[in-house]
C-alpha cells in the first residue's frame, strides 16, 4: 500500500511540474508577442527635397529651415507643408505631404504647379495738405504735387520692397484719398492719432484695408510744429475698421528727404508697417518674431543687424531671422494664411 501512494505521488509531482512548465512557455509567448506589439515606431523619417532651382530657401511646415535646395531633413510622421522661395522669381512654392510609418524615404521636387498665388492687401494713403497744432497757433502744409511724391514713394516701397522679400506671397494694391480742404488740428503729440483720424475719414468699414497710412509735415519756415517721425499703432483695433493704421509727420524738404531715404535707407514705410503686423497681430496667430525687451522691429541689433535696415525688414518679412539654431519672423506662409483684412472679417485660413 505504501509503495502504491509513493507512485501517486510521484505522478502528481510530474504532472504539476509539466502544467508549470507550459504555464511558463504560455506566459513566455504572450510576453514575447507585446514586445513585439508594443514596440516603438521609428519616430524620424528621411525626406528629400528638391526644386526646379539650387539654392532656394527651403521652409517646413512654415519655418525657414537654413538650407536650400536640394537638401536631406528628418521628419516626424504625419502631414507636412513643404514650401520653396525661389532667388530668382521671388516667388514661393508649396506642397503639402504625408509622412506615413512605412515611408523609408520621401523624394519630392517642386516646380511650377506648385507655385502660390499671392493674396492681396489693400493700403489707403491719406495725405493731409494743412494740419496745426492742438492750440492752433500756426499752419503746415503740403501741396498735393508733394504729397504725390510721399505716395508714390509708398507704392515703391511695397512692390519693390516688400512683395520681393515676401517671395510675392503678398500683392499689394494702392488707394488714396487726401484731406484737402479741413485743417486737421493735432493731438498733443503733435500727431494724427485714430481718434482724430476718424473724426475726419469715418465711412471706412471692415474689410476695406488691410492698412491705412496718414501723411502730414511736421514744419516748415514760418511754422515749426515738431520733427520726423513715424508713429504705429501695434492694436489692429485701434481703429473701429480693424485696419493697422500709421501716421508719419514728414520733413520741410519733402523731395530732397525722399531722394537721401532711397538712397541710403528706404525703410520708412516698411518699418512702420511691420509694427503693425510683426509685434501682434503675427505672433497673436501664432507665429514667433525677434524679439528684444518687447520689441520686434526695434530688436535688430540684438540679432547682429545694424544700418542700414533693409536687410533686417527683409529677414522679418521672410522668417529668416537666426534665433539660436532656428530661424523666426512672419515668412510666406503667414502672409498665404491671413491678411489683416481678412481677419477683420473673419476670412482667414
Amino acid at each position: 500500500m505504501k509503495k502504491v501512494i509513493n507512485y501517486k505521488v510521484a505522478l502528481i509531482s510530474v504532472l504539476f511540474f509539466y502544467a508549470m512548465m507550459i504555464n511558463l512557455g504560455c506566459n513566455s509567448i504572450d510576453e514575447s508577442s507585446a514586445e513585439e506589439t508594443n514596440k516603438p515606431e521609428t519616430s524620424k523619417f528621411n525626406l528629400s527635397v528638391a526644386a526646379i532651382e539650387e539654392g532656394a530657401a527651403i521652409y517646413i511646415d512654415g519655418v525657414y529651415t537654413g538650407k536650400t535646395t536640394p537638401a536631406n531633413f528628418l521628419v516626424s510622421k504625419g502631414e507636412h507643408v513643404i514650401g520653396v522661395g525661389l532667388n530668382t522669381a521671388k516667388t514661393y512654392l508649396r506642397r503639402e505631404v504625408q509622412v506615413s510609418s512605412t515611408t523609408e524615404q520621401l523624394v519630392i521636387s517642386l516646380d511650377e504647379a506648385d507655385l502660390q498665388q499671392p493674396k492681396r492687401w489693400k493700403v489707403l494713403f491719406v495725405g493731409v495738405n494743412q494740419v496745426t497744432t492742438a492750440n492752433g497757433i500756426c499752419i503746415s502744409s503740403y501741396s498735393t504735387e508733394q504729397l504725390d511724391l510721399a505716395y508714390e514713394f509708398l507704392k515703391w516701397s511695397f512692390e519693390e520692397k516688400v512683395e520681393p522679400y515676401s517671395y510675392n506671397t503678398t500683392n499689394w494694391e494702392f488707394y488714396r484719398s487726401d484731406i484737402t480742404t479741413d485743417i486737421v488740428q493735432l493731438s498733443n503729440d503733435h500727431l494724427i492719432n485714430p481718434e482724430i483720424f476718424e473724426s475726419k475719414v469715418n465711412d471706412i468699414q471692415k474689410g476695406d484695408y488691410d492698412l491705412i497710412v496718414s501723411f502730414f509735415r511736421g514744419a516748415q519756415q514760418d511754422c515749426f510744429i515738431a520733427d520726423f517721425i513715424g508713429i504705429a499703432w501695434y492694436d489692429v483695433t485701434a481703429l473701429s475698421s480693424e485696419s493697422s493704421y500709421f501716421t508719419i509727420r514728414y520733413y520741410d524738404d519733402l523731395e530732397g528727404a525722399i531722394i537721401a531715404s532711397k538712397q541710403n535707407d528706404p525703410g520708412m514705410f516698411i518699418h512702420e508697417w511691420l509694427h503693425t503686423v510683426a509685434e501682434r497681430f503675427y505672433p497673436n496667430r501664432g507665429y514667433t518674431m525677434p524679439t528684444f525687451k518687447g520689441q520686434v522691429v526695434h530688436a535688430a541689433e540684438r540679432y547682429g543687424y545694424s544700418a542700414p535696415w533693409m536687410s533686417w525688414y527683409e529677414d522679418i518679412i521672410a522668417g529668416k531671422v537666426k534665433d539660436g539654431s532656428s530661424y523666426v519672423g512672419i515668412g510666406p506662409e503667414a502672409f498665404l494664411e491671413c491678411t489683416v483684412r481678412e481677419q477683420a472679417i473673419g476670412q482667414c485660413l
